[in-house]
C-alpha cells in the first residue's frame, strides 16, 4: 500500500464579525498597550495645516476606542478647526460600536464598511492612520501605503502602529501555521520588520519609536471557566480556538505555556510594538 504523502488538511476556524469583536476587546483588556506612547508620538508629529478643516482617514478603526483619543489629541492641538473623520472598517459589528462611540464626538463623520483594499483614497488628508491594522491586508501593504502617501496634503502625516514580528503572537501562530487555515494571510504576518522593508522599497524616509516592553497578560487563557481567556485565546491565534478539537486547543495552551512562563504570578507574553510616521517629500523633490 502506498503511503499518503499529501500535506495535512489545515483546519478552518474563522472568527465571525461578532467573535472577532469579542476577541479584540479581550485582547485590549489584557494588553499592557502602547496607546499613551502612540498618542505622545503623534503629538510630536502633528500635521501642519492652516485650513479650517482637518481631514482624517482611519483604516481598520475597529470599535473606535482609540480613535476617540486621537480626536481628543487633535482637538487639543487645533481647537478652532472642524475635524472631518472618515473611518474604514470591514467588521460591521465593530463599526456599529464605532458609530455609537462617535455620537458624543463633535466631528463630521463618514463610515465605510469596507476592506482597506476596497477603499479608494480620494481628496487630500492631513492625517491618515493604520493603527495596528496592516496585519490584515496581506499582499496589499505597499500599494495601500503608496495610496495613503499620495492622498496626503502638503504637511500631512501617515501614522502607522505595528507589533514586532518577533512578538509572542507571531511565534504562537507560527507554530500552528500547518494545522490552522491561515490562507487569508497569504504572504505571512506583516509587522514592524516588514514595514521597514516596504518603506525602503517605496523610498520614503520615516521616523519610528519602538516599545520593547509591551506584553499581553495571558493568564486568563489557562482558566477553563474564563470567558475572557476564551476570547483572548481566539485573538492570539486569530482563529476560533474555542471551536477547535480538544487536542488542538490543548496543544495551543501548551505552546502558550512555553512562550509565557509563570513569573511572579503573571503570565506575560512578550508583544513589542512601535509607531512610525511618514511625511511625503514636497512635490518635485
Amino acid at each position: 500500500m502506498n503511503a499518503d504523502h499529501s500535506p495535512p488538511t489545515r483546519l478552518a476556524l474563522p472568527l465571525s464579525a461578532e467573535g472577532y469583536a469579542h476577541a479584540n476587546e479581550a485582547f485590549r483588556q489584557c494588553w499592557t498597550a502602547d496607546r499613551a506612547e502612540v498618542l505622545a508620538f503623534m503629538r510630536q508629529h502633528l500635521p501642519t495645516t492652516s485650513a479650517n478643516n482637518l481631514h482624517v482617514l482611519g483604516f481598520g478603526v475597529g470599535d473606535g476606542e482609540f480613535d476617540v483619543q486621537i480626536i481628543a489629541a487633535l482637538r487639543a492641538a487645533f481647537p478652532t478647526t472642524t475635524i472631518n473623520y472618515i473611518a474604514v472598517e470591514p467588521n460591521t459589528a465593530q463599526l456599529q460600536r464605532f458609530a455609537e462611540r462617535m455620537r458624543t464626538e463633535a466631528v463630521q463623520l463618514t463610515q465605510h464598511p469596507l476592506q482597506a483594499e476596497e477603499y479608494t483614497v480620494e481628496g487630500e488628508f492631513d492625517l491618515i492612520h493604520y493603527i495596528h491594522a496592516l496585519y490584515h491586508m496581506p499582499g496589499s501593504e505597499a500599494r495601500l501605503l503608496r495610496d495613503a502617501l499620495a492622498g496626503l496634503r502638503p504637511g500631512g502625516k501617515l501614522l502607522i502602529a505595528l507589533s514586532s514580528e518577533r512578538g509572542g503572537i507571531y511565534q504562537l501562530m507560527g507554530q500552528f501555521w500547518e494545522r490552522i487555515d491561515y490562507s487569508f494571510f497569504t504572504t505571512g504576518l506583516f509587522g514592524q520588520e516588514s514595514l521597514r522593508a516596504t518603506l525602503a522599497e517605496i523610498g520614503v524616509p520615516y521616523t519610528a519609536e519602538i516599545y520593547p516592553d509591551v506584553a499581553i497578560d495571558v493568564g486568563p487563557c489557562f482558566d477553563p471557566d474564563s470567558d475572557l481567556g476564551r476570547h483572548l485565546l481566539n485573538f492570539l491565534l486569530q482563529a476560533a480556538i474555542d471551536q477547535a478539537p480538544e487536542d488542538l486547543r490543548q496543544d495551543v495552551l501548551d505552546a502558550l505555556d512555553a512562550l509565557a512562563p509563570n513569573i511572579d504570578g503573571r503570565r506575560l507574553l512578550s508583544h513589542p510594538s512601535g509607531v512610525f510616521v511618514v511625511t511625503p517629500p514636497p512635490a518635485g523633490v
